[in-house]
């Protein structure tokens, strides 16, 4: 009897490639059977042996954090120094629309702590209509301090970050429409500054999820970056889920030390292999799953990339 997982994308099991699957198992205990087995040969890269990092895989299995020299794969550049300082205040300016093209904080918009919404799109042929835009912000000597892809399929469409002074926004898309509030919720009317695609307003699916909901000791958090002590209380969380449309990661900011990285798997199916080949998929009490535990101290700030919402539970002492 064998196991074997399949991710969970959009709610749905995947079974692609589930047939090659079974077929390399079966090789496998053809070749038990029919020969003395040596078990699997030590990976090998650049034909060099590869030592496994005990201390790394320890640490990943108990809090999903991912250390050593693996680490720096979920670092595709140097974040900017100015996620560590205190975030900034809302500011209840009247809100703007941004387009595609680049603005200067301080210049060309307000600064300020801000709530950011893109337009949903619709790609059936019959109604098709797309806003897509990729926002990236830059400090004052090009370090990326936040990036996020506005896209109803491909990225979450609501995200809060300071507007810092000085720095650049640099947004490219087809059709980019991004409302910019400088207050903590969505407003009533979220598309005051722009209009939601007809058949949404037709089916009435025009409300927008706040970008932080806490309910109890349940923060529910989209993509941005979130200081401890501001914008939720210090102390140790679980991550409780996730919604993402791929596996992503969430970074942790502490000041003077270097960020840490925890990623975000997306979850799986379980499945009993029989002897004769059928399979079912498994209870899901019966399926282990370690959440992602991390403390935070005041001061230090998370940034759960791309995704459209990360459910935390603090843990409380008893």
């Amino acid at each position: 009897m064998a196991y074997v997982s399949i991710p969970l994308i959009g709610g749905k099991k995947y079974m692609k490639k589930f047939s090659r699957l079974l077929l390399s198992l079966a090789a496998l205990l053809v070749l038990g059977g029919c020969s003395q087995f040596m078990g699997i040969r030590q990976p090998l890269y650049d034909g060099q042996p590869v030592e496994p990092n005990e201390e790394a895989i320890a640490v990943y299995r108990e809090t999903g954090e991912v250390i050593g020299d693996e680490k720096e794969y979920y670092f595709r550049y140097p974040f900017s120094k100015d996620i560590y300082p205190s975030s900034l205040d809302y500011t209840d300016d009247e809100p703007k629309l941004l387009t595609d093209g680049k603005y200067v904080i301080g210049e060309d918009l307000p600064a300020g702590r801000a709530t950011l919404l893109g337009n949903e799109s619709i790609f059936a042929s019959e109604n098709y209509e797309a806003h897509v835009g990729n926002l990236t912000i830059y400090d004052k000597i090009g370090e990326v301090y936040f990036e996020n892809m506005f896209h109803s399929l491909y990225g979450p469409l609501v995200a809060q970050v300071d507007f810092i002074p000085g720095h650049t926004i640099e947004i490219i898309g087809k059709d980019v429409e991004i409302s910019t509030f400088y207050t903590p919720t969505i407003p009533d009317d979220p598309y005051t500054l722009m209009d939601p695609p007809q058949i949404l307003q037709n089916l009435d699916r025009i409300d927008i999820q706040d970008p932080i909901l806490v309910e109890g000791d349940t923060t529910i958090l989209s993509a941005g970056i979130y200081e401890a002590g501001v914008h939720l209380e210090p102390g140790t969380y679980e991550v409780v889920s996730f919604s993402a449309v791929q596996n992503t990661e969430m970074y942790l900011f502490r000041e003077g030390e270097e960020p840490r990285v925890f990623e975000l798997i997306l979850d799986e199916v379980i499945y009993e292999v029989d002897d004769d080949g059928s399979f079912e998929e498994l209870p899901e009490e019966l399926v282990k799953s370690d959440n992602i535990q991390f403390e935070l101290q005041v001061g230090d700030k998370i940034y759960p990339n791309l995704v459209s919402s990360l459910t935390l539970k603090r843990v409380i002492e008893k």
